[in-house]
């Protein structure tokens, strides 16, 4: 992979020169420790796992370096080559990766190894990777700054083929992050219900890897309404059919909450939607139609919590009367937790200490509510 950065060749080289400097930007690497002799540094991920990779050389006067060792997915024999030139008035850097695959195809392999790099230079960090990069479908768009706040954000848009103007989804991420696999996983599939889908990602411009420890940030709220002027400005949508869809986490339910967010906005949703969320954060009632699908077995969002945001019930010291505001349905998936929409995961993990696992089940009958729920709002 070869992508191109703004700054100078010794610029570049002096952010990813530094062998640990990956724990800055990674956004699966939550700390990095180097050795005495500064050959081995190890990598401790947000799941809670350990990776070593062993320095095998360095060489400062070519702005180059090779290492081996774990990428923290089905791979072995690894062996990576990272290497800064100049092009032009600005950089590039060019990685190399070469690895066998282990209980999974090589395309497979080849997909998710290519998913880590893309993630790991071009998301959070020192790079800005376009769509000739050829590893995500999508379109990568800047969402223009705005009076909440005065960075551009990145985005994957999916346009439709319709003549007329189409009716979108918006889709948010939550804690962890990874909105490049949001877009994988349902962005494209709603894309081919005949929607314009725009995935938002609130962390890379921002330099932020993970909240999942200290809480959403301050300045994101408004986030899915900058992206729903951004369709709008762009002539892109019918504004008055635009859903949102949020995972993990409550973005999607916070930004249709009764509350200042959803007040000081003027572009509006038709209705929103959620997958496995975190009722409890929710304090005011829902002003348009939406939809929770959530797993029975979720120990990061117990589905109670939600049951109770449905009913309108308290929760926390907070009154809701059932009838106030739009209504909300609520699915729970029997015997799913949270991440029953993640077919990569091959086997459960613990992600700071919650289970996420894969649902077959859970996964296809999410879909078909979603599609049905999404169809009853647009009239699509």
């Amino acid at each position: 992979m070869t992508a191109r950065s703004s700054l100078s060749l010794e610029a570049l080289w002096q952010t990813v020169g530094d062998f640990c400097a990956t724990a800055l930007w990674n956004p699966v690497v939550e700390d990095c420790v180097l050795s005495t002799d500064g050959k081995v540094r190890t990598l401790s991920l947000f799941e809670g796992r350990k990776v070593e990779q062993v320095l095998e050389n360095w060489d400062g006067a070519n702005h180059s370096y090779a290492f081996s060792g774990e990428l923290g997915l089905s791979e072995v024999n690894v062996h990576s080559k990272v290497s800064v030139i100049a092009v032009g008035k600005g950089s590039a850097l060019q990685l190399t990766v070469t690895y066998e695959a282990k209980g999974v195809s090589d395309a497979d392999a080849k997909r998710a190894v290519d998913g880590l790099i893309f993630r790991a230079l071009c998301v959070s960090g020192p790079l800005r990777c376009s769509n000739e990069q050829q590893l995500v479908s999508a379109e990568i768009v800047a969402i223009p700054d705005s009076r909440w706040s005065p960075l551009a954000l990145q985005g994957y848009l999916r346009r439709s083929n319709s003549p007329a103007p189409a009716p979108a989804v918006i889709l948010v991420h939550g804690c962890a992050g990874f909105a490049d696999l949001i877009d994988q996983n349902w962005g494209q599939k709603i894309n081919s219900w005949g929607y314009v889908t725009l995935t938002i990602d609130s962390f890379g411009r921002r330099g932020v890897k993970n909240t999942c420890r200290g809480g959403p940030l301050f300045d994101s709220d408004q986030d899915p309404y900058r992206g729903l002027n951004y369709l709008i400005q762009q002539k892109l949508v019918d504004p008055t059919r635009v859903a949102l869809v949020g995972f993990d986490g409550s973005p999607a339910l916070s930004a249709v909450a009764r509350g200042p967010v959803e007040n000081a906005s003027k572009g509006k949703f038709r209705g929103a939607a959620a997958l496995y969320p975190n009722c409890a954060a929710i304090k005011g009632p829902m002003t348009v139609p939406t939809l929770i699908l959530t797993g029975e077995l979720d120990d990061t969002a117990p589905p109670e919590v939600c049951r109770r945001l449905a009913n309108g019930a308290d929760d926390f010291g907070i009154s809701r009367q059932k009838s106030d505001g739009a209504g909300v349905r609520l699915i729970v998936y029997p015997g799913a937790y949270a991440g029953f929409d993640l077919s990569f995961l091959r086997a459960p993990v613990l992600y700071m200490g919650h289970r996420l696992e894969f649902s077959k089940s859970a996964l296809e009958q999410s879909s078909d509510a979603l599609r049905e729920f999404l169809a009853s709002i647009t009239k699509l």
